[in-house]
């Protein structure tokens, strides 16, 4: 009776029933179930009660009314759904039961078969050889990205590159994610890529169910990728989703996210490579810097010491000396015969002639003012004539006048021409003075005959 030593404590049904519900609530989450629908009824009450089922197992389940009106189909018999909800404990009996929050209709069975069929397919061609595969830049410069403009997905590619500091060119190549004609868009953009040679062409979605990224499943898509000149990254859905995409490009990231951490992470490293390579650099040339500085320091105390400089100034200063000396001795020994030769400069300046000759200089220059104040120029100035023959010789007398009958008269500022009129000797013939007639221009020059 071991057991009984194991606990001594005893429930009631109810505190089992109770603490049961607490354990199922713990540990057991909010999940997706999936089944075939059987049993089912709906009350007045707008509740529709069922049981999942498949070939290994049954589960109850309930799906309120408020949350049947978020549903976009109707239930039926024997429908195959996928289920979400939590798992209650009914305490009144101790039993289990879903309580559905959500459900969507179950093509997992035929889609799943239809990709494994296409995946083997495809496989088998080689289309997802890994010899294929072409290295993904590391540092790419023009990226093209083809998804829904509108998306999370491209929101949260552009935040990361933008926050991890990528710099380089991103090109948004927009097409339908989801949907007819996704598929047929993607190939188109791919194509469009291929023209526009990109360094890289990541092809990114948000998650969603296998219908939801079927268009990722696609065989046009999964050629176009695999084709593809530009090296291509697949970025689909969320960590557990997985497309013929994903085979058939470069390579798979698992989130849109993890793609564009991927592109930037290499730059990432390159620039904290470089950052640490810079520093070693600084590091060594600051220390080289320090070690030529101190040498430097040497060479020129050394230099200034030892300079032309500062020999040159030194033997300056060793001339200025000697030539100190050599002054002094030469003002003592030759400062008596200079007093000698200044005595006898005195008294041979004072016996010069130099005296005689200034003074007989000044008496010339007196007598040539008395000569200039007594010459026939001076005499002219002050109103006085000279009577001039027609040979040119000066008339001293009146006597000469009647001999020669026409004359001249010379002034200070020229000379003009006259004639005797009766005889000069006598007084009484002057009682007319003469007329002058066709003066000549006054003379400028008199050259005194």
């Amino acid at each position: 009776m071991d057991f009984l030593k194991s606990s001594d404590e005893i429930l009631t049904v109810s505190e089992f029933s109770r603490r049961l519900k607490a354990c199922v609530g713990e540990l057991v989450p909010e999940l997706w179930v999936s089944g075939e629908i059987s049993n089912l009824k709906t009350y007045e009450s707008g509740h529709t009660y069922f049981t999942l089922k498949d070939s290994g197992g049954a589960l109850n389940a309930v799906l309120f009314r408020g949350a049947s009106k978020g549903l976009s189909f109707s239930l039926s018999e024997g429908m195959k759904i996928l289920a979400y909800g939590e798992v209650c404990v009914y305490e009144a009996r101790s039993n289990y039961q879903l309580v559905v929050k959500a459900a969507l209709p179950d093509g997992r069975g035929s889609l799943s078969a239809k990709f494994e069929e296409l995946k083997k397919k495809l496989s088998d061609e080689g289309l997802f050889d890994v010899s294929r595969k072409r290295p993904i830049p590391k540092i790419p410069s023009r990226v093209a990205v083809i998804t829904s403009p509108s998306g999370a997905a491209v929101r949260d590619f552009i935040s990361v590159l933008t926050r991890r500091g990528w710099k380089g060119e991103l090109v948004v190549l927009p097409s339908k994610v989801q949907g007819a004609g996704a598929a047929e868009e993607i190939v188109s953009m791919v194509e469009y890529a291929n023209s526009e040679k990109f360094d890289l062409l990541v092809i990114a979605r948000g998650g969603g169910s296998l219908e939801d990224l079927w268009s990722f499943n696609e065989e046009i898509v999964a050629r176009a990728v695999a084709g593809s000149s530009v090296p291509t990254i697949s970025a689909v859905g969320h960590e557990t989703d997985f497309s013929l995409c994903d085979f058939a490009a470069d390579l798979r990231a698992e989130t849109p996210t993890a793609a564009a951490e991927y592109i930037s992470s290499a730059m990432i490293d390159l620039s904290a490579r470089v950052r640490e390579s810079f520093a070693g650099i600084s590091g060594i040339a600051t220390k080289r810097l320090s070690d030529l500085r101190t040498i430097l320091d040497s060479a020129d105390r050394a230099l200034r010491l030892n300079s032309p400089e500062r020999q040159i100034n030194n033997r300056r200063i060793s001339l200025d000396e000697r030539s100190a000396r050599l002054y002094s001795a030469l003002k003592s020994a030759f400062f008596p015969l200079r007093s000698r030769l200044e005595d006898d400069f005195s008294r041979l300046r004072a016996a010069s002639p130099e005296g005689e000759i200034r003074r007989f200089k000044e008496k010339i220059s007196s007598i040539e003012k008395q000569i200039r104040i007594l010459g026939v120029d001076s005499t002219l100035s002050r109103g006085f004539a000279l009577a001039r023959s027609p040979s040119g010789n000066f008339i001293t007398s009146a006597s000469e006048l009647g001999k020669i009958g026409r004359f001249s008269l010379l002034f200070s500022d020229g000379e003009v021409p006259a004639r005797v009129d009766g005889d000069p000797t006598k007084p009484e013939g002057n009682s007319d003075l003469p007329l002058f007639k066709n003066a000549s221009p006054p003379s400028q020059n008199f050259d005194g005959k």
